[in-house]
This record gives C-alpha cells, sequence and structure tokens, in this order.
C-alpha cells in the first residue's frame, strides 16, 4: 500500500501532501484541480512504472519539482523516496535502486476505460522459455480500453490476455472456477443485488463485423439477453471491471503456484471516476460492493489488506459509504481552489454523516450552496436577505418583494419547501401571492 505522497512545485500547487489511510481514500475536487493527477503518482510510486507511458513532467515555468512517496511492502514501510526532476535528462533521479517494495496486485481502472495492472509474479522478473531463453518480462500490463475486450499481446507478439470476449466461453467450457468467480462478481455489482443481478447469457453469433465469434450475452436485470457489444455504457464499464479484477486475481493465482509461491494478500486498486456513465442506483451501491468484492477474494489468507484510493464527483456515492466508513483507516481528501482562486490546496476532511445526497452536496466535500437551479438558488437567497434587512446584498434586478416573488414562482416548485418562509413576510408587505 501506499502511505504518503508528497509533492513539490508539481502540478496544480506549489506543494500537496497525502496522507493515505489503509483501507478506502475518497477524493473528490472540481474538474481539472489534479485528482487523475495523484491517482496517476500514486501508482508510479507502486509500480515504478507510468500509467500507459503517460510521463509526468513539471511545467517549464516551475523549478525545484520534486516528489516523495512511502510504499509499504510485504513486512513494513520503506523509507521515504525522494526524487527530483532533470531537465536535462527530462526524467525524475535518482531513480530508485533495487527491486521495489511489493505491494501486492495493483490495478489502476483508468478514466478512458483502460486498466493498468502490476502483478507480482508476473512482472519485473525473469524466466527461460522451452529452449533455455531467458524471458524478461514487462514491468506492467497497460490495457487500452478495446484491448481489455478483445486481447493484449506483449511486444515480442505473445499472448498476454486474450481479453473479455474470449476469456469468457473458454471460463465457461473449462468450469475453472473463473467463469463461476466473474458470475458472482457480477451478481455483486448489480445495482438490484442478487434479486436481481446481471448474469451471463448464452453467447450468440454476430453480423460479420464481429467475425465468426461467440459474442458473450448479458441478462439484464429485466430479463433482457443483450450481446455485450450492445450493452449500455454502463453495463459495459461494470463488465471491463468485473473481468479485470477476476482476470488479473486468477492469472495471479496461476503464476504464484507455477513458481511455488503464495499468492499476494495485498490488493490495491486505484479507481478514476468511480462513478462514470453509472446511473444514481448503481452510485448508491458501485463502491461499496467492489470494496465486498476484492475482501473476499482475499479472505483466503490471513494477514489480508486492500486499499482502494478512488476520485469522485459523486454526492451518492459519500452516502453509500456512510454506514462503511472506518474512521481509523479510511480517508476523504478534497482539492479546491484557494480564496484568490490561484492556487489549489488539499483539504482531508474529517468524516461526519451528512445523510442523502442532498447533505453531501453542501458537506465539505463539495461545497455547494444547495442542489438547487443557480436562479432558484439567487432567489432564496435574495428573499433570505431582504427578510434579514440586508439590502445591501440584493442583486440589482431583485430589490423589492413583487421581483423576488415573481422570480421565486419562476424557478420554484409550489410545494418547495422554501415557500412557507417567503409567504408569511411578502404578505406583511402587501403582496398577494
Amino acid at each position: 500500500m501506499i502511505e504518503r505522497l508528497s509533492l513539490t512545485n508539481l502540478g496544480p500547487a506549489p506543494e500537496m501532501t497525502f496522507a493515505f489511510g489503509e483501507r478506502v481514500n475518497l477524493l473528490t475536487g472540481d474538474n481539472g484541480l489534479g485528482k487523475t493527477f495523484v491517482l496517476d503518482l500514486a501508482w508510479w510510486a507502486l509500480t515504478r512504472n507510468w500509467a500507459d507511458g503517460r510521463i509526468i513532467r513539471p511545467s517549464p515555468r516551475l523549478r525545484g519539482a520534486g516528489i516523495e512517496y512511502v510504499v509499504r511492502g510485504k513486512a513494513a514501510a520503506t523509507a521515504p523516496v525522494a526524487l527530483t526532476y532533470s531537465d536535462e535528462a527530462r526524467n525524475w533521479s535518482p531513480f530508485p535502486q533495487g527491486a521495489p517494495p511489493a505491494p501486492g496486485l495493483v490495478i489502476y481502472a483508468r478514466i478512458d476505460g483502460g486498466f493498468s495492472v502490476k502483478d507480482p509474479e508476473r512482472n519485473r522478473w525473469r524466466d527461460r522459455d522451452e529452449e533455455g531463453r531467458i524471458i524478461t518480462r514487462p514491468e506492467a500490463f497497460h490495457f487500452s480500453k478495446r484491448q481489455v475486450w478483445e486481447g493484449l499481446r506483449d511486444d515480442e507478439d505473445r499472448v498476454v490476455c486474450r481479453g473479455l470476449v474470449e476469456d469468457w466461453e473458454t471460463w465457461r467450457l473449462k468450469s475453472n472456477g473463473a467463469f463461476a468467480m466473474i458470475t458472482q462478481v457480477l451478481a455483486d455489482l448489480s445495482p438490484g443485488g442478487k434479486e436481481h443481478p446481471l448474469r451471463p447469457g448464452i453467447p450468440v453469433r454476430l453480423p460479420d463485423d464481429f467475425g465468426d465469434v461467440d459474442i458473450p450475452t448479458i441478462i439484464m436485470p429485466h430479463g433482457e439477453e443483450v450481446p455485450i457489444y450492445h450493452a449500455s455504457a454502463a453495463v459495459r464499464r461494470i463488465l471491463s471491471l468485473a473481468y479485470l479484477i477476476v482476470w488479473a486475481w486468477t492469472e495471479h493465482r496461476i503464476a504464484a503456484e507455477i513458481r511455488g509461491h503464495e499468492p499476494a494478500r495485498r490488493i490495491v486498486l486505484l479507481w478514476d471516476e468511480v462513478e462514470s456513465h453509472l446511473h444514481p442506483q448503481w452510485q448508491r451501491t458501485i463502491l461499496p460492493s467492489v470494496v465486498d468484492v476484492l475482501e473476499r477474494l482475499l479472505r483466503e489468507s490471513d494477514g489480508t489488506q486492500l486499499q482502494v484510493i478512488a476520485t469522485t464527483h459523486a454526492p451518492l456515492l459519500l452516502a453509500s459509504m456512510e454506514t462503511r466508513w472506518i474512521p481509523a483507516r479510511d480517508r476523504l481528501f478534497n482539492l479546491e481552489l484557494t480564496e484568490d482562486g490561484k492556487q489549489v490546496e488539499v483539504e482531508e476532511v474529517p468524516w461526519a454523516r451528512f445523510g442523502d445526497a442532498s447533505g453531501w452536496l453542501t458537506s465539505p466535500a463539495f461545497d455547494m450552496e444547495s442542489g438547487y437551479s443557480r436562479e432558484a438558488e439567487r432567489a432564496m437567497s435574495a428573499a433570505d436577505h431582504l427578510i434579514a434587512e440586508y439590502a445591501d446584498e440584493l442583486p440589482d434586478n431583485l430589490q423589492d418583494p413583487e421581483s423576488i416573488h415573481q422570480e421565486l414562482l419562476r424557478t420554484l416548485d409550489a410545494g418547495d419547501p422554501f415557500w412557507p418562509l417567503w409567504l408569511p413576510f411578502f404578505r406583511s408587505k402587501g403582496g398577494k401571492p
């Protein structure tokens, strides 16, 4: 797991420090403030390679850029690793020497729909093929969105992963446990739970665009059987996540058995924009469900550990964790602009229960004034100021009871709870509702 990540003159702020919790870590903040950037750097600290080859460099205007991090391996945390950026080498130095700590199986669900996987058994080690030639494994596996489904090959054209479409049918025919596992994972991740799960259907042949290949189908909660290529964006995202989790864990266990090792007891999941494409009913269940799935995979041995670092814009997702949050092990961070709007700062938000999504929307994690439209919020604010006799706070076009009343009529529903607060005052000023 990664314990700490500190950045200097890199990204949107002069300094940023994250003291991550050992279990669940959530990052909120407006677009463009650096959430994905933090995940990319956390991936690098855990794996010593850049996600999908996207090296992060400082702005040419800044000098003295630095990265410092602490990663915990099998036994204990390493000493802090400190790197500075070399303009001459156009890279970070000094590159850490020796084998990196083993944080376990690391999975990065990227915002572009692709995935990166670092397997301690399948990456950064050497083996010999049947003819005695040394094979050097890649430092990590990086999947594009398409490769998750259609397969990945290495630089020497060897198969790394056959992809969801082929593995789905292979696992089903072999009955080797992987198909039962993905069936269970899909049920766990379904918004309707086990009563209304996503279920594997019978593979079908589609028109020529897909070749002579049996295409998996998914049975939706309402009973329709849909070829996976024709499923919604949300379902395809869930299928990709379920498949990569099962594939990574299955292949890791096989590789460990071949080498006579115990499987890893730790999984780190980096997950960018958890709620992407997901309907609110899915946002309300997806993160607790994934935590349950990964903890179940690890439960087979003692001393197991799961760490999740995820970004989100969804208040409903925060609400979904209220009954699952462990303050001693979990952390909530918010990235926001300073008052002058020129820099980004990191705030560790103390955990509290705000109830439903509306409560979380106005919490320190999102800093919204309300869940209303901007026009309705402005009209109610003007009404509040008028009642409190703060005339200097009134907008130019909302200076009197009648103009404010007309704007409230335009922007609020007739049953809105603001009306009992406003109407008595409006009547007292001679207004006629």
